[in-house]
């Protein structure tokens, strides 16, 4: 198992065996490199934002689909504010049929997050919190979306709380990089805090990792431009830290605060209550993202970024902003 920092060191790391020893396989006519059967560890999960030049990350896109995904949530109204390509995945232009929100929060009408809170308080030691997202009676079809996510399982050991994950498929590049590691370390934090046990690490699995060749030259030209980097951030990052019982009005919260600030209201203007440190943060990113899109002046910018503090949050907001293009990305 490659055991790494943070999500940046795993992303460089992978990403550069994928290229350097990736097998050639071409699916449904799309030439790719593949590393299979690949274990990855990571130790700094509170340490989940990109700042590599020529990534291209977008890290609010990140953000709010990890929330999104978090509230249990499916629907393209949503989330194509954020990632304009993701009606790309979907059968009906209105939702992504296999979701991990809804498969999460409301299988059949079982909200996996609460049955696994639920056995972690009555036994800490239990092997039995697992989240399973691939459904055997509905996604062996003709589909644009299947789940490449399959299955997660909760791990409590000398008092703190590991994730690990099993992939099917993982786009290194728009997958891994660009939302799995976020949305999974973002909800092994939240777990843990609904646990009240520390965070640990994210273990993931993916039976087949992948770089498409849309993607070789970028690549290429991101290994061959990176300094070696060794900073870490997971002591500047803001702390999740609201009790389950109080989530789903926090969930509620930030989500309301969402729409306003994307229908072109400004934070400061919509009565924010979230007191909630990673929360408020994170909504407090959206607020500055569409300040960007809807052309705000520089000075109301710098304004929202320093509101955003030091840690490796403002600095990725930074990076994106910085970017001479950054409203196509």
């Amino acid at each position: 198992m490659a055991v790494y920092r943070d999500v940046e060191q795993a992303f460089l790391a992978e990403l550069r065996a994928v290229v350097d020893s990736g097998d050639p396989v071409e699916v449904r006519g799309e030439r790719t490199r593949e590393l299979r059967a690949r274990l990855v560890e990571v130790s700094e999960i509170r340490s989940r934002h990109l700042t590599l030049p020529h990534r291209n990350n977008n890290v609010f896109a990140s953000i709010a689909e990890s929330m999104w995904v978090i509230a249990g949530r499916n629907d393209l109204n949503f989330l194509s504010a954020y990632l304009e390509r993701a009606i790309d995945f979907s059968d009906d232009g209105v939702t992504w049929r296999a979701g991990y929100g809804p498969r999460l929060r409301n299988w059949n009408g079982v909200d996996q997050l609460a049955e696994i809170v639920k056995i972690l308080r009555e036994d800490p030691l239990s092997r039995r919190a697992v989240a399973s997202i691939y459904d055997p009676d509905r996604d062996f079809v003709a589909s644009r979306d299947i789940p490449c996510n399959n299955w997660l399982h909760f791990l409590i050991r000398e008092g703190r709380l590991d994730l690990h994950v099993a992939a099917r498929s993982t786009d290194i590049w728009w997958g891994f990089s660009g939302i799995n590691a976020f949305e999974w370390t973002l909800l092994l934090e939240v777990m843990a805090r609904w646990l009240r046990c520390a965070p640990g690490r994210l273990v993931f699995f993916s039976s087949s990792l992948h770089l498409y060749e849309r993607h070789f030259d970028r690549a290429s030209r991101l290994l061959a431009s990176q300094p070696d980097r060794n900073t870490s951030g997971e002591a500047e990052q803001p702390r999740f830290d609201t009790d389950w019982e109080d989530a789903p009005a926090a969930w509620e919260e930030w989500m309301r605060l969402e729409a306003g600030i994307r229908s072109g209201q400004d934070l400061s203007a919509l009565n924010c209550n979230l007191t909630d440190p990673l929360l408020l943060a994170y909504i407090q990113m959206i607020d500055l993202y569409w300040a960007a899109q809807n052309g705000a002046e520089a000075g109301l910018l710098d304004e929202k970024l320093a509101g955003l503090g030091d840690g490796r949050l403002a600095a990725a907001a930074r990076e994106y902003l910085g970017r001479p293009q950054h409203m196509q990305h």
